[in-house]
């Protein structure tokens, strides 16, 4: 069970966790049900009220501006909280949930307005609660706490789906920041080049090796060229990624050529104890370059 399409968020089973970490059982379940006559003869209201409120509101009115819009929205509101007395809370109620947070996401909405919301939903429905003539003042205040029981649910699961949301778009951006800044491409038959900017951490390395490897088979080439002379500082860690993607392409039976390697790196490396004697490594790509060449018994004028 996921709260989109995309492989995401948790499996229906925490949903049910959740639940018990904010004390939401059976009982609270009826109590809910209790308040679904009030909740049928008061939507309308509620609903109608809500957007008259939002809708003061400069930054509200940018995102609900088509009539069309608003009154779909209405409608789709009404059932909404309808479903919040109607006293089914397992799996349809959980994925419709899930599904509020990443569609306000997706539609640029920002948290602040649908957080007004819940919190305008508790406030129209405080006084129906408790001035009801079937209801003592005990039952009145147990049936008030439990729709602000879901009322919170509905919070959590809306708020974090959105942040995952957000968090995916974050590390999508991310994966094709790292792309750019590790371009590997063929400059010659055999030959490819694989210029690293920026620092190795694991998620980068893996990605480049990845990349790295793939282009080495798809081109057949039979020499790489790493260039790190955008590597501003080189530690354990990214001398052992460094190390380790190497190996990989040597599995391919390829040849690796490290160039860049400015003389504050080659110092780190010999402090770490990092063994380069058995790699060819040059000052500079056109160096590097012309020892590829060689190695292709290529003749460069």
């Amino acid at each position: 069970m996921n709260y989109s399409n995309s492989n995401y968020i948790t499996v229906f089973e925490q949903w049910e966790d959740q639940k018990k970490f904010f004390c939401f059982t059976e009982k609270d379940a009826e109590n809910l049900q209790k308040l679904h006559t009030i909740s049928a003869q008061s939507c309308d209201e509620v609903v109608e009220s809500l957007y008259d409120h939002l809708l003061q509101f400069e930054d509200v009115r940018i995102f609900l501006s088509n009539p069309e819009m608003i009154k779909r929205l209405k409608e789709s509101q009404k059932q909404y909280f309808l479903e919040m007395t109607a006293g089914d809370y397992g799996e349809a109620y959980y994925e419709k949930r899930i599904n509020i947070g990443i569609t306000h996401k997706r539609l640029g909405i920002p948290p602040r307005l649908y957080m007004g919301a819940y919190s305008y939903y508790v406030q129209l429905m405080l006084p129906k609660i408790y001035n009801h003539v079937d209801f003592d003042q005990k039952q009145a205040q147990e049936l008030f706490l439990t729709f602000f029981k879901i009322i919170n649910l509905d919070q959590e699961l809306a708020i974090s789906a959105y942040v995952h949301a957000v968090e995916s778009v974050v590390m999508q951006q991310a994966e094709e920041i790292i792309a750019m800044s590790t371009p590997i491409m063929q400059i010659w038959d055999g030959i490819v080049v694989a210029p690293v900017i920026g620092t190795l951490d694991g998620q980068r390395t893996q990605q480049f090796m990845e990349q790295l490897l793939n282009q080495i088979v798809e081109t057949k080439s039979t020499i790489a060229l790493i260039d790190i002379t955008g590597v501003p500082q080189i530690d354990t860690a990214t001398a052992q990624h460094l190390i380790d993607t190497i190996n990989a392409v040597r599995l391919l039976g390829s040849n690796v050529i490290i160039t860049g390697i400015r003389p504050i790196i080659a110092q780190t490396l010999v402090h770490l104890g990092i063994n380069l004697k058995e790699i060819i490594t040059k000052p500079s790509m056109g160096a590097g370059l012309k020892v590829a060449l060689d190695m292709l018994s290529i003749k460069t004028s």
